[in-house]
């Protein structure tokens, strides 16, 4: 286990240099050969299709926690029927989708939409991410049979190789279709060449509809759907407190708001790359019914999520006034109460992370979706509130008293789930 979480979160290191640096050459590519309007227009195609990413209500995450704990107690039919019912299901969704958005970009009058070339490229752009939803039940077959960083690391090569196959088609046509068009042929490729390496390895897990059971997808509805209220929860905490600030203290604020904020976040990003190693670990141990390994193995991983947390926020505390200097060319003052409170707020984000992922992981995460609404919820209206009277100083309050609610109410769930699971476990048969 302790080999699995270390490759793990080396993959996920991995995985976030990726993004840093995609993030950082794609500005000055995409300026090179389209300049700054083409690239805009380029930016809002792409952002659109990022709408159906939701498209799976969740189900591809609540199969595979499903998936990983048949496997762990042994029982490869339930796991290989969760698998074909997921894929049934996510093939039902992601065709309607298809032939229902398809046919609407290419001919309907939307506006921005005049080119054909801006259509079809759009139309690719909606295709990679159904063929991304398809691939997150690759990434459950892999985490399912103890292939974790394996799965994790193809997800990583595919994200890159999508890009790469993005530049050739700037570099050499420079059209938008050309460009979608290039790196949806390197995704299909290399999610093919997934599946193929996922289906080895005589788990008993196959591709195909033979097994699948529309009971089983009645089943995960509802876990899968409450796996919706955490991108909801967070809108409402990182996108509604930016326009509320936009609104009431102006964008300058928004950018000094963000600022802090991305420099705050890297102790909750750290975690999360802890966190989501140990996904797998508690579904699988949860489906052998080791009750007792998962509470050794939450107390450990809590205690070193919440350290990971305190010493990263305490260390960019330090930091801070310097990167800022370097990454704003000075344009963003240091001012050390509000970056304090951003940081006292990472902290609490980073050390309710390891609750979070026991609760999800398990399938026990309905009460914490309710409660993540909630605090979504409060974050706004407490930063409405604060910030008349403190600016950002008031939002970054807001934010910590609202973190701090939804640490407290995960932390509890998580351990009375702990404690129900612990109690069912000693009972006589």
């Amino acid at each position: 286990m302790k080999r699995r979480i270390i490759a793990g979160m080396s993959v996920n290191s991995f995985g976030m240099a990726i993004t840093i640096v995609i993030q950082i050459l794609s500005l000055p590519l995409f300026l090179h050969y389209w300049g700054m309007s083409t690239y805009g227009i380029w930016l809002m195609l792409s952002a659109i299709p990022a709408y159906f990413s939701i498209a799976d209500v969740g189900m591809v995450t609540a199969a595979g926690n499903k998936m990983t704990m048949a496997m762990g107690k042994g029982d490869e039919c339930e796991a290989n029927r969760v698998f074909q019912s997921a894929q049934m299901y996510m093939g039902i969704v992601c065709g309607a989708i298809f032939l229902l958005v398809a046919p609407l970009v290419a001919w309907a009058p939307i506006p921005g939409l005049g080119s054909m070339d801006c259509r079809f490229a759009l139309i690719a752009l909606v295709v990679a991410v159904l063929l991304s939803l398809l691939g997150g039940l690759t990434e459950a077959v892999f985490k399912s049979t103890q292939r974790y960083a394996m799965g994790a690391m193809l997800g990583n090569y595919i994200r890159l190789g999508e890009w790469f196959g993005y530049m050739i088609g700037l570099a050499a046509i420079g059209s938008f279709t050309a460009v979608a068009l290039s790196g949806l042929a390197v995704r299909l490729f290399m999610s093919l060449a997934g599946m193929v390496m996922a289906s080895k390895g005589g788990h008993g897990l196959k591709w195909g509809l033979g097994a699948a059971d529309r009971t089983e997808i009645r089943v995960m509805m509802k876990p899968a759907v409450c796996f919706m209220a955490f991108p909801l929860a967070n809108a409402m905490s990182f996108q509604g407190v930016t326009l509320l600030v936009g609104i009431i203290l102006g964008p300058s604020s928004v950018a000094v708001l963000n600022a802090y904020r991305t420099i705050a976040r890297v102790a909750v990003q750290v975690t999360a790359i802890f966190g989501h190693t140990l996904w797998p670990e508690f579904s699988r141990l949860f489906g052998q019914g080791a009750m007792a390994a998962i509470a050794r193995l939450f107390r450990r991983a809590a205690l070193l999520g919440a350290a990971q947390a305190i010493c990263i926020s305490f260390a960019l505390y330090l930091l801070s006034p310097w990167l800022l200097k370097i990454w704003t060319h000075g344009a963003i003052e240091f001012v050390p109460p509000l970056m304090l409170l951003m940081l006292l707020y990472a902290a609490v984000g980073g050390i309710w992370h390891v609750p979070r992922v026991l609760l999800m992981a398990t399938n026990q995460h309905i009460g914490l979706a309710y409660w993540s609404i909630v605090a979504g919820a409060l974050s706004v209206g407490l930063a409405w509130m604060l910030s008349t009277i403190s600016h950002l100083n008031g939002v970054a309050a807001a934010m910590l008293l609202s973190e701090l609610f939804i640490a407290i109410a995960c932390t509890w769930l998580a351990y009375s789930a702990l404690a129900v699971d612990l109690n069912r476990k000693a009972m006589p048969a």
